[in-house]
């Protein structure tokens, strides 16, 4: 599920405007530029009819593309502004990955003190130790087969793993934001940034970015999408 915070959504507002300034741009110069080809086209059947005709004609069909020149440079003013805002969407959106990815890390680090201090009260009523085990198979690609291993595991387990997504996720937005493309592993990460995540075991090229989950927000992913499309114009 997208984040969808305040300042997101107030930085979302932004770009969608000024890419509504440029559409109504480009609306404006594609009617002016109509209007002036219309009037090329009856041109000659007007001068026929009318030679004097000849000087209006010609100071009309230039006006309406002077106007069309006018509304296209406003247009892609529009559009730097859209760019810039949509850039900026992506910073805001990995600050505030970061701030929930804090919270929901301090989450599971005071759901983890509660477990403890309650498995504590249930070792010293039952005079035993407990521990919490859930066996996992997982691919070993030295051996080719699948390896049974146990773990230990827990509520505060999942929160962390989720957390862990949400720093990616702002990883992955900055490094596209400095790099322009997306980083080819967890590795890459590291090297950019602090180094929190493990890549040893069976990844040869340092761990997949998606370890965690999809590491790309609905807004990366729009704003990749929107540099593909201006590269092929």
């Amino acid at each position: 599920m997208a984040l969808l915070t305040k300042p997101i959504t107030e930085a979302l507002k932004n770009r969608d405007a000024c890419k509504t300034e440029a559409e109504r741009w480009d609306r404006k110069a594609h009617t002016m530029r109509t209007e002036a080809d219309q009037l090329e086209a009856t041109a000659i059947d007007s001068i026929l009819a009318d030679e004097s005709a000849a000087e209006l004609i010609t100071l009309k069909v230039n006006t309406l593309q002077r106007k069309a020149q006018a509304f296209d440079k406003a247009a892609q003013q529009a559009r730097v502004k859209a760019y810039m805002a949509a850039r900026e969407v992506l910073r805001v959106e990995a600050d505030e990955l970061d701030k929930e990815s804090a919270k929901q890390d301090k989450a599971a680090d005071k759901h983890e003190l509660e477990v403890a201090k309650a498995k504590a009260v249930l070792e010293s009523l039952d005079e035993c130790q407990y521990t919490r085990l859930v066996e996992e198979s997982d691919w070993d690609a030295v051996d080719g087969k699948y390896r049974t291993r146990t773990y230990h595991h827990g509520k505060a387990a999942g929160i962390k793993q989720s957390a862990k997504l949400l720093t990616t996720q702002a990883q992955v937005i900055r490094y596209w934001l400095e790099h322009g493309q997306l980083p080819n592993s967890l590795k890459d990460l590291n090297e950019a940034f602090e180094p929190i995540h493990d890549v040893t075991g069976s990844w040869a090229t340092g761990a997949p970015i998606d370890k965690y989950g999809d590491p790309i927000t609905e807004n990366l992913r729009e704003a990749m999408a929107s540099d593909t499309s201006a590269e092929g114009e």
